[in-house]
């Protein structure tokens, strides 16, 4: 950047700086790319702004992959061995998404916020690649990713993905379909030499006019002593070149490092800042650890050395203006000098008028904060009268909660009670046929009968069965055993022993 100030100082010209980046060369051709959109996509998969936005850093560095089938590209191209376990890629490297001027930014296409990066392709060794992108409009593509982490919504067979990381961009034939909603690219023709001639050429103009117009007008000794120093002042930004002031402020944001992790999760080294471009008062740079945010930063030099100072960092953003066509200097500082005063005019007005309508919107918005407030208290305490009589009601239940679970253990242990009377008396009603130890076991098989008639069943059956066996080892008639004499038995007379036991 050069700085040229006219004799009376009321103005400064700008002349821009063009850099020479080192991917605008014949190396390389520029693919600018729009890799992935959030929303649903094709695979039926979900991906959130916020996620596509995390996902930023593992863009860098990536490799541009394509497989030519026939006279177009194929798609994702792979051989698995299964005896060794091994994967081998069909599909070769032709460029690689720079860590630097890759221009990643979104745009929103259709009701999708796309992720837009450019790559660049070595002209070299894809020449055939090269002939196939020329000769397209557009090409596809389908980009490899490694989910971290996801979730499958079985309702809506959608999944969706939380957490991704970029690998590579893989060029499609025309045949294949594309995961992402219109992924595609296209080359990016630029003719640097050309430009960078016109620039220095008007440079070369400017300066030349400038020159004239302090020689023709500047007689006397004091314009020839400020002639001087306006040379002094262009002597001394040409230091050095404007490529090495550009090298020596990305190597100070060089040494700005951190330490972060790679796709494997390992630790590694990273530089905090990218430079993007810098004027004579700042460096306009990409913060990585911040978001990939654009900030600037402003710095001085030390001899030939720069000093950036890092307390000065603030984010920026970038507003277009017109282009000013010209070569005459006094015309430039002129429109210059008359835009800013136009635009300090207007600012301060606009400035005025925004602090009336805040203003304005405070008083209008104090006012209603303040109803709102008294509708809120009066809420609150609506609130808390029902909360009280919800707490009494709340404790009256629990306390009939603990009456009922009083008479229940109650009723439980005079179930209990009962039970061992019936039990005792139908012991005692067979006090030779069952021995302690019979009754003991008997008792401790009570609980496995649901019902005291099953268990009563099955006492008297077993004591049934010893009479029967006493019986029969004494010799008695079993058939007429206990039938009543003559015709005291009436009709309705058990003619059993298990009918007389169940009696």
């Amino acid at each position: 950047m050069i700085i040229i100030k006219n004799k009376d100082k009321k103005a400064t010209l700008f002349v821009e700086n063009y850099e020479i980046e080192l991917l605008n060369d014949s190396r390389f051709s520029r693919l600018r790319m729009w890799i992935s959109h959030d929303g649903i996509n094709n695979n039926k998969s979900n991906i959130d702004f916020d996620v596509l936005k995390n996902a930023e850093s593992s863009v860098v560095n990536i490799p541009i992959l394509a497989h030519i089938e026939g006279d177009d590209f194929g798609e994702h191209e792979m051989e698995y061995d299964e005896y060794e376990d091994k994967i081998t890629y069909i599909e070769k490297p032709i460029g690689v998404i720079s860590a630097v001027n890759n221009n990643y930014h979104y745009e929103e296409i259709d009701g999708r916020n796309y992720a837009v990066v450019d790559g660049y392709i070595w002209n070299v060794y894809a020449q055939n690649e090269m002939d196939i992108i020329n000769n397209q409009e557009e090409t596809k593509l389908s980009i490899e990713i490694v989910i971290d982490e996801s979730e499958y919504n079985k309702e809506t067979k959608i999944l969706n993905i939380k957490s991704f990381r970029y690998t590579g961009v893989t060029l499609l034939g025309n045949k294949f379909g594309t995961g992402m909603i219109n992924a595609h690219a296209k080359i990016e023709h630029f003719s640097f030499d050309d430009d960078f001639t016109k620039k220095m050429k008007e440079l070369n103009s400017f300066l030349h006019h400038f020159n004239d117009a302090n020689t023709q007008t500047n007689d006397s000794k004091e314009d020839n002593v400020q002639l001087q120093k306006n040379k002094k002042e262009i002597a001394s930004l040409f230091k050095l070149t404007t490529n090495q002031l550009y090298e020596e402020i990305d190597n100070a944001l060089s040494k700005q490092k951190y330490i972060g992790t790679n796709w494997y999760g390992e630790s590694v080294e990273r530089c905090s800042y990218y430079l993007s471009d810098f004027d004579e008062n700042y460096i306009y740079l990409c913060d990585v650890q911040d978001g990939y945010k654009y900030k600037k930063a402003s710095y001085s030099m030390q001899g030939d050395n720069v000093v950036i100072d890092f307390n000065t960092l603030t984010r920026i953003k970038y507003s277009p203006v017109d282009w000013v066509d010209g070569d005459e200097a006094d015309d430039a500082i002129n429109t210059f000098k008359s835009t800013i005063d136009l635009i300090s005019s207007e600012a301060t007005e606009a400035l005025n008028k925004e602090k009336t309508e805040k203003e304005t919107l405070v008083a209008e918005f104090t006012e209603k904060i303040e109803s709102k407030d008294e509708a809120i208290l009066s809420l609150n305490q609506t609130l808390t009268e029902i909360q009280e009589k919800f707490t009494e009601v709340e404790s009256q239940i629990t306390s009939k909660d603990e009456k009922i679970t009083e008479l229940q253990e109650e009723i439980s242990k005079f179930k209990e009670a009962e039970d061992v009377e019936r039990i005792n008396e139908l012991f005692n009603s067979y006090p030779t046929l069952l021995t302690e130890d019979e009754k003991a076991k008997f008792t401790e098989k009570r609980s496995s009968f649901a019902a005291f008639s099953e268990f009563e069943k099955e006492v008297k059956s077993y004591v049934c069965d010893r009479i029967i066996e006493t019986t029969k080892s004494k010799n008695f008639n079993f058939i007429s055993m206990g039938l009543p004499d003559g015709n005291e038995g009436s009709k309705d007379a058990p003619k059993t022993v298990w009918d007389r036991l169940s009696q």
